[in-house]
């Protein structure tokens, strides 16, 4: 029998949990992308790298937004320096990773662009897939855990003490 959220044999999330399944979800569109970079086959029709670029771009542009607007800043303003240390690095570091990938996705979004230069496109979409993959590892393996740690049987109302000011 199921428990009601909030009962006390509800099973509480973990505050990371849902950046966490994301991060599996974006992986998985990248594999489906992956499996779209035929040369030849780009060059006839690029229709379906289209279709799995899009859908990757829509899950990352969801992430990269709650990243930004929300995790992100709650981690800065917390009161546990190693945590605000660890997100201003990866900030610092792997942040532009997302305006460079959204700068890519406008090179090619045209068909004819990548029917005119399919090495190019694939050489460039691998290359922007290992910087995320990157970013994600390094949010999952040395952010999260810290996180985890501040507030292991959070539900995720309440992610960070935010610092006082002294």
């Amino acid at each position: 029998m199921a428990t009601e959220e909030g009962s006390p044999g509800a099973a509480r999330a973990r505050p990371t949990e849902r950046f966490a399944r994301q991060h599996g979800e974006i992986v998985a569109l990248s594999k489906t992308l992956v499996r779209e970079l035929d040369t030849r086959r780009l060059a006839a029709d690029p229709s379906g790298a289209r279709r799995a670029l899009a859908t990757f771009a829509g899950r990352l542009r969801v992430h990269a937004a709650m990243e930004e607007e929300a995790l992100y800043p709650r981690l800065l303003a917390s009161s546990d320096e190693q945590v605000v240390a660890k997100a201003r690095e990866l900030l610092d570091e792997l942040g532009p990773i997302y305006q460079t990938f959204f700068a890519f996705l406008a090179k090619w979004r045209e068909a004819a662009a990548i029917q005119a230069d399919p090495e190019g496109f694939c050489r460039e979409t691998m290359q922007h897939l290992y910087r995320l993959k990157l970013r994600l590892e390094r949010e999952n393996t040395e952010l999260y855990p810290l996180v985890e740690a501040l507030d292991p049987g959070s539900s995720g109302e309440r992610v960070i003490t935010p610092r006082r000011d002294r």
